[in-house]
Formats: structure tokens, sequence, C-alpha cells
């Protein structure tokens, strides 16, 4: 018999969300949302809350570029998240398979 130190008892990797990711994922989500407003409101009022302030007709698409940038440091973490869940399950359904 083996004593319970000398098995091994395999963690799964420890995983963090950033808070500052978190952060920079709401303000790229806030920045997609009034982005699309402001094309909302140039295509069927004339003008957004920015136009008398910014001559150029794309800046919305600037601003909608600029907050899908600032969600990516997010979404990395979560697919990476997901990589490790993946493997996870993977290794316990192996460690789980009945061997004959």
């Amino acid at each position: 018999m083996t004593q319970p130190s000398e098995q091994k008892v395999q963690q799964p990797e420890v995983f963090k969300l950033s808070p500052i990711a978190l952060l920079l994922d709401i303000i790229g989500m806030a920045l997609v949302v009034f982005a699309g407003y402001e094309i909302y409101m140039n295509n069927e009022q004339g003008g957004g809350l920015l136009m008398n302030a910014i001559s150029w007709p794309y800046y919305p698409w600037v601003i909608m570029v600029a907050g899908v940038l600032l969600m990516i440091p997010f979404h990395k973490q979560i697919f990476k998240a997901y990589r490790i869940v993946k493997q996870y399950k993977k290794e316990q359904a192996k460690a789980d398979r009945p061997r004959f």
C-alpha cells in the first residue's frame, strides 16, 4: 500500500482575473456603446454629442475600435481560463478512466 503522502495529487493551475483588465473591459464596452449611440445620432438626427467638437464624420468608428482594443486583455484571460479548464477536465477524464 502506498502512503497518502506518496500519492500524487494534481492540483489545477491557479487562475486569477486581473482587476485592471476587468476595468479596461468595462471602459471598452462603454466606449463601444457610446460609439454606437454616436453613429445612430449622426445617421438619424444629423449630429451626435461630439459632432460640434469633432468635425470628422468617422470619429465614432475610431472610438469603437479603441473600445474593442481595450477589451482584448480581459478576453485573453478568459480564453486562457477556458483552456486551463479544458485541459484539467481532459486530465481528470484520463485519471478517472478504468484500468483493466
